[in-house]
C-alpha cells in the first residue's frame, strides 16, 4: 500500500483540485492522509467530505506548526510500505502512482519522476515511451546532485518507508527540503529518476523565494549546515554537496539581498565555506562553473561577477521569468 501525505493549510481554493488528482489514481490500494495544520478557511470542511465520501481518505487536525510537522505527523500516523507526499495545491496525473510502482524494483528506495511549473504543459497528454534518467545508488546520487539530475523537493518521489523514516522533517525551519532532499540518499541503496512528468508544481507570489526578505530566510544556511554535519562521516562526497549548496548560497543572495542589506556580509561568508568545501576535490571545483565564476574575484562575485554571468546566460538561452500564478 502507499500512504499518500498530504499537508493542508488555507488551500481552499486549490485543494479538491488536488484531492481529485489522487481520489482518481489509477493504482488503487492508497491510503490519504490529510494533515489539517491549523487551516482558518474551508480548508477543513472539504477535507471532511473526502474522508466521508471515500474510505481511504483520513484526517488528522492540529494547531499550525508548519508543513515539517504536517509532514512528520501524516508519517507517523500512516501505515503503508510506501509514501509519497502531495502538496495540497498541487495535482498529480492519473497514472503517477502507478508509474513510479513500475520502477519501485526490491532494491530501489525512491523512484523519482519530473514536474512542470506550466498547467498547460502539464494538461497536455504525455503518450511518450518513458525511459530512466538517471539510476544509482547513494553515493552515485549525491555526487550526481550538482548536476541538478535530482530534486530535493518532497514531492515528486515514490519513497520506501524506512527512508523517510530514517530523516524526519526538521521542524521550525524553512528551506528543510535540502537537508532531507539530499540527507535522505545517505540511507538509500538505489534512487531511479524517469522521464515523466507526473507532478504540477503550483508556484504562488507567497511562495518562500518570492516574499521579502526577513532573517528567517537564514534558516537556509541552518540546513545547509546541517547537511554538511550529516554527511561528516563520507567526507569523499562533502565537495559535491559544497558545490550545490555554492548553487543554493548564490541563487538565495540573488533573490534575498538587496543594497544595504545587513546581512550580504554573512552570505558572503557562508558562500565561502561552500566553495572551501568543494575545493578538497580539486578537479571537481576545476569543472565548477560557480566555482570559476568565483575564483575571478571572491569579493564582488555576488554583486557583480555573477549577475553579469546571469544575465547573459538567460539572454542567450531565451530564459523569461516563471510565470506566478496568483
Amino acid at each position: 500500500m502507499i500512504s499518500v501525505i498530504v499537508p493542508v493549510y488555507n488551500v481552499e481554493r486549490y485543494l479538491e483540485e488536488c484531492l481529485n488528482s489522487i481520489q482518481q489514481q489509477s493504482y488503487t490500494d492508497i491510503e490519504v492522509i490529510l494533515v489539517n495544520d491549523g487551516s482558518t478557511d474551508h480548508s477543513k470542511i472539504i477535507c471532511e467530505r473526502y474522508c466521508e465520501e471515500d474510505s481511504r481518505f483520513y484526517l488528522l487536525n492540529q494547531t499550525n506548526q508548519g508543513q515539517s510537522s504536517a509532514r512528520n505527523v501524516g508519517v507517523a500516523a500512516s501505515k503503508g510500505e510506501f509514501i509519497a507526499f502531495v502538496d495540497s495545491d498541487d495535482i498529480i496525473q492519473k497514472n503517477y502512482l502507478e508509474k513510479l510502482m513500475q520502477y519501485m524494483t526490491e532494491e530501489v528506495d525512491i523512484v523519482e519522476s519530473n514536474f512542470t511549473v506550466s498547467k498547460k504543459d502539464f494538461l497536455v497528454e504525455n503518450s511518450k515511451e518513458t525511459t530512466i534518467l538517471f539510476e544509482g545508488n547513494s553515493n552515485e546520487a549525491v555526487k550526481i546532485f550538482p548536476n541538478h539530475v535530482l530534486s530535493v523537493n518532497p514531492v515528486t518521489k515514490l519513497y520506501r518507508r524506512e527512508i523517510v523514516e530514517s530523516l524526519p522533517y526538521p521542524e521550525g525551519l524553512i528551506f528543510e527540503d535540502i537537508y532531507c532532499g539530499i540527507g535522505m540518499l545517505k540511507y538509500i541503496r538505489k534512487i531511479i529518476k524517469i522521464d515523466y512528468i507526473g507532478y504540477y508544481y503550483r508556484q504562488h507570489q507567497t511562495s518562500t523565494m518570492h516574499q521579502d526578505f526577513s532573517t528567517k530566510k537564514l534558516d537556509v544556511f541552518t540546513v545547509c549546515d546541517k547537511l554538511v554535519e550529516l554527511y561528516s562521516d563520507r567526507e569523499e562526497l562533502l565537495p559535491y554537496i559544497g558545490s550545490f549548496l555554492v548553487h543554493k548560497a548564490t541563487m538565495h543572495y540573488q533573490n534575498d539581498i538587496k543594497r544595504g542589506n545587513p546581512y550580504a556580509k554573512f552570505y558572503n561568508q557562508k558562500l565561502a565555506e561552500y566553495v572551501n568545501l568543494t575545493k578538497k576535490n580539486p578537479e571537481l571545483a576545476r569543472n565548477t562553473r560557480f566555482i570559476k565564476l568565483y575564483n575571478i574575484c571572491p569579493k564582488y562575485y555576488n554583486s557583480l561577477i555573477f549577475p553579469i554571468y546571469h544575465f547573459l546566460w538567460k539572454l542567450k538561452n531565451g530564459v523569461k521569468e516563471v510565470e506566478i500564478e496568483e
